[in-house]
């Protein structure tokens, strides 16, 4: 998740993408609550 952290600091907005086979991870969770700690937009498919 630290390379997700550096990343977010560079980024305007998210987009999420969720495959339809595998579902929603534990990772997709952490993910979304670094994306909304940054302050982020964001979307999710």
């Amino acid at each position: 998740i630290a390379e997700v952290d550096r990343a977010l600091q560079v980024l305007d907005a998210v987009v999420v993408v969720i495959s339809a086979v595998e579902g929603v991870q534990p990772q997709t969770h952490r993910l979304v609550q670094a994306v909304k700690s940054a302050g982020l937009p964001f979307v999710i498919f």
